[in-house]
């Protein structure tokens, strides 16, 4: 038998242990996976397993190959811009040095969970063996393209594809970043003592001011409330609510602390060109980078609100996962019936489990945690010709391990590169002519399958204190939330990391790699209950866009985002709005949050007043009076005209998007000199802007800065970049300032996966630019759950050998464009009303002598026998005993794994028998 954990979860197919698996198609091509009967949940991965590669197996193929570092292997060495050798070298490197899956399954997950991992791999060879033994199916256009068939997977492999992607959200390090800024300063000023004042406005250490979602600092600033998109309503806030309001029952909850308290660091030598070299290492595993020097990454949105402060009772949520937007997409969508378990929703495509949806008790999702994950160390290094490398701890030299890798090339040579190790971790930079090295301990290393147990048990939870338990299993920087039909919720931040209040080193600069280390004592873990956490916070709801978990939360890697400037802080001031005005929130307001979110400018509602108001006394000319008030007309709302929104956008946006970074620069650019460039990566961040808040806003905001920025005339420097936006902008377009209309920014649906992977062959068409999630959920709890989502393009992402798609390829990319959304299927009988097409799995072992022939039915089914030895086999050897039958309704939905079919009703397939029995031994 192949994979994980063969001797401890072996695998027996026996006949006394027979289950069907049922799976059931919707009008949307969603797969509904049934075993209600089966002695365990395995059964029904296995059916998941096989649907997902049904519709998605290109995409699994290029997951566990980005995993594995195998993309040159299929796709050459690429050009232009792509390199697949240097994408399949750092692809390794995110887990180079770590204990194999196979050994983290082994110890990290119980037998029951490997059986369903098993499972799950099982039913993707399985599709895979059907096509290939097929004389009508065949395989994705793209195999054919590159001119290979997929091999079986193995558990690892499954693993893998979870752990490629998952630890590239948890994985953050801007120690070289912040060496460059102050760097940069300290030659700009001249002074150290000065560079490091400049360089806290930056990368403060802790803003009091900052919104978090658990419960708030009570002298915190909260932002006023600002409508947008309808013109003016009353604020019925008040404005600044700095008297906290507790709402409903309020539950356990954790709030450490873990603030940056400075210490020693060390830079490299060449910090820049160590920097840009770390960011170039990046680009070749992320689409889309930000052109000062980082990978986009992305983040999640969502909201938890209690049953104390509902119109219904009933608690609600509402995901908003961003991970991009992609044919297919990143995501997949299916529901889950076991013996024991109903779990419906959406996952990242080849994840065993639902990572956002609802099952019988409550409802889940997660956002990125964006917290410190990553500690890198300057080494120092020897080179040694006559032997091998050392570098330096503590005044002893130790050896640098190293390994040698070979990556396959399918269009030339292979090609060996070596990988290098120290005491802190994989070698990531190696600068021997300054004899300094970049190593990095990562604190999620060797314990992904924590973090794979954590979304897979809390997909089973039945309320929020089983929900907290299993989240914080998870050592990814991640956020967990849970809203349940006790109306409880609970938000959840994962996660470990170094102890920022108790190491001798800044953590927010690269570390000395010759005398310090993070050992197991110097960590705060989640599971250990030194991370917040929250049940039922007192304001009564729990809002997430990847924000500050608790007041006295150490500012960790991205999170110098966290301030008083925070883009949850517009979730807040909705709900804070709408329970002034209301008392109470219902389930349709969760849409509505959604779209307020996906178009609001998070700038304009901040700072267009302090720009109005300097522009109040300004002596402006007739032009760019008329552009001051098209600004003023504006109603914040950054929303383009035309079909589909993909028109242009109105002229007070237009000048407002022209002034902003003009805002920053004026105020900023003098002060930080030279430096700008690079520190501008903090001032000006799609999470917030914290520094131009305290800026602009000293009274209220609770961090000072620490210098004076644009001589301490604000006001001119606003007017100052407006009137240069103005001039560019008559430049630029005929006509006065009220025609000034830019074209809506786009963004396409094409095959590049977050992971800069082509995990498909066309694309599903634009959509117009949005602050929106890859997928929307949102649910209302009760014992009659109502939930709705949205997964645009589609949920099929097969393409055939002649370029066609099917039905469900782009079926939702429509109603994604206009704010509608699908039922979530769930109960039983919405599920079989909502059917279009069956089909039954089963696995059975036949006592004949290994010839293997076909059997037809009475019903028209085929049944295929062939001899399984006793004992554990291999998927290849049992495969050839597996057979199916399918049954559809009406109109056949798409894909390879399911012949298209019209009719009332149709009968297809060969019989596939399941026998499925496990050990129950658990680690």
């Amino acid at each position: 038998m192949t994979g994980i954990g063969a001797v401890e979860t072996e695998l027996a197919y026996a006949q006394d242990d027979d289950a069907t698996v049922t799976i059931r198609r919707d009008d949307y091509g969603v797969p509904h996976v049934y075993a209600r009967d089966a002695d365990s949940r395995a059964p029904v991965f296995y059916g998941f397993g096989y649907a997902t590669a049904a519709d998605r197996l290109y995409q699994l193929e290029l997951y566990r190959r980005y995993y594995h570092g195998t993309v040159a292997e299929i796709l050459g060495s690429g050009d232009g811009d792509t390199d697949w050798i240097q994408f399949d070298i750092e692809a390794r490197r995110n887990t180079a040095g770590e204990p194999s899956l196979d050994e983290q399954a082994a110890e990290q997950l119980t037998a029951d969970q490997r059986a369903v991992l098993q499972a799950f791999t099982d039913g993707i060879n399985r599709y895979i063996t059907e096509v290939r033994e097929s004389e009508d199916l065949e395989f994705h256009q793209a195999f054919q393209e590159h001119g290979f068939e997929p091999e079986a997977f193995t558990t690892a492999d499954t693993a893998g594809m979870f752990v490629a992607s998952m630890a590239y959200f948890s994985g953050f390090q801007l120690e070289t970043l912040s060496a460059t800024v102050l760097d940069a300063l300290t030659q700009e000023t001249g002074s150290e003592q000065r560079a490091m004042a400049l360089f806290e406005d930056l990368q403060w250490g802790n803003d009091p001011g900052c919104p978090t979602s658990t419960v708030q600092s009570s002298d915190a600033y909260s932002p006023p409330y600002t409508d947008v998109g309808a013109g003016p309503t009353p604020d019925v806030t008040g404005g600044q609510e700095t008297d906290r309001v507790t709402r409903g029952a309020t539950g356990a909850s954790m709030m450490p602390s873990n603030l940056v308290t400075g210490g020693d660091y060390t830079p490299p030598t060449d910090a820049e060109g160590m920097h840009e070299a770390e960011m170039e290492r990046m680009r070749t595993l992320a689409s889309g980078l930000d052109s000062l020097g980082l990978p986009i990454k992305y983040g999640s949105n969502a909201l938890a609100v209690q049953g104390d402060i509902t119109s219904s009772g009933d608690a609600l949520l509402m995901g908003g996962p961003q991970m991009g937007f992609n044919t297919p997409s990143i995501m997949y969508e299916a529901s889950l019936h076991g013996p024991d378990f109903d779990v419906a929703g959406v996952t990242v495509t080849g994840y065993p489990f639902i990572m956002f949806g609802h099952n019988r008790n409550g409802a889940l999702t997660s956002t990125a945690g964006i917290d410190n994950c990553i500690q890198m160390f300057t080494e120092s290094i020897t080179t040694n010709a006559s032997g091998p490398d050392t570098y330096t701890f503590q005044g002893e030299e130790s050896e640098v391990e190293t390994a040698e890798q070979t990556i396959t090339v399918a269009d030339g040579e292979d090609v060996t590169y070596t990988e290098r190790f120290t005491r802190h971790g994989v070698v990531t930079q190696w600068d021997p002519d300054n004899g300094e090295a970049l190593a990095q301990t990562k604190s999620y290393a060797g314990r992904h399958m924590n973090c794979w147990r954590a979304f897979y048990e809390c997909q089973f939870a039945t309320d929020a204190e089983e929900f907290r338990e299993s989240a914080q299993r998870c050592d990814y920087a991640l956020n967990f939330m849970w809203a349940d039909k006790d109306g409880d919720i609970a938000y959840v931040h994962l996660g470990r990391y170094p102890d920022s209040e108790a190491v001798d080193w800044d953590t927010r600069l690269p570390a000395d790699g010759t005398q310090y280390e993070l050992t197991s004592a110097d960590y705060l873990r989640a599971a250990d209950g030194d991370v917040p956490y929250a049940i039922n916070p007192d304001p009564g709801y729990s809002a997430q866009w990847n924000n500050k978990p608790a007041p006295d939360w150490n500012n960790g890697d991205l999170s110098y985002s966290w301030a008083t400037d925070h883009r949850v802080q517009r979730i807040i001031n909705l709900v804070e709005q709408r329970l002034a005005q209301d008392g109470e929130v219902d389930y349709e307001f969760l849409k509505t949050v959604i779209y307020d979110i996906s178009f609001t400018d998070l700038r304009s509602i901040r700072y267009r007043e302090h720009l109005l108001d300097a522009l109040a006394d300004a002596d402006l000319s007739s032009t760019e009076q008329q552009a001051r008030d098209e600004l003023a007309s504006w109603d914040h709302f950054a929303q383009a005209d035309g079909e589909d929104n993909e028109g242009r956008h109105s002229a007070g946006y237009t000048i407002w998007d022209a002034t902003f970074p003009y805002i920053l620069e004026e105020v900023f650019g003098e002060t930080f000199g030279s430096a700008y460039g690079p520190a501008s990566y903090f001032l000006d961040y799609d999470y917030g802007r914290g520094t131009l808040m305290r800026v602009l806003n000293p009274a209220e905001t609770a961090l000072p800065t620490q210098a004076e920025y644009a001589d301490g005339d604000i006001t001119d420097a606003l007017v100052s970049a407006f009137r240069t936006a103005v001039s560019e902008l008559a430049a630029r377009y005929d006509g006065d300032p009220g025609s000034w209309r830019r074209e809506a920014a786009l963004h396409e649906f094409d095959n590049l996966a977050l992971f800069g992977m082509p995990i498909g062959v066309t694309s599903a068409g634009n959509t117009a630019l949005m602050n929106r999630g890859t997928e929307n959920h949102v649910v209302r709890l009760s014992d009659d759950p109502q939930a709705e989502n949205i997964l645009p393009p589609g949920n099929d992402g097969y393409v055939a050998p002649d370029s066609t798609t099917g039905e469900h390829y782009d079926d939702q990319l429509a109603m994604f464009e206009d704010f509608e959304y699908k039922q979530l299927l769930f109960a039983d009988a919405a599920i079989e009303s909502a059917t279009s097409e069956i089909r039954e799995l089963t696995r059975s072992a036949s006592p004949t002598d290994g010839a293997t022939g076909d059997t037809p039915t009475s019903e028209g089914t085929e049944t295929d026998e062939s001899t399984v030895a006793g004992g554990a086999t291999t998927p290849a050897e049992t495969e050839s005993a597996d057979t199916a039958t399918e049954t559809n309704t009406g109109t056949a939905a798409s894909g390879p794994g399911f012949t298209a079919l019209t009719g009332a009703t149709a009968v297809l397939g060969t019989a596939l028998a399941w026998l499925y029995r496990q050990d129950d031994n658990t680690s």
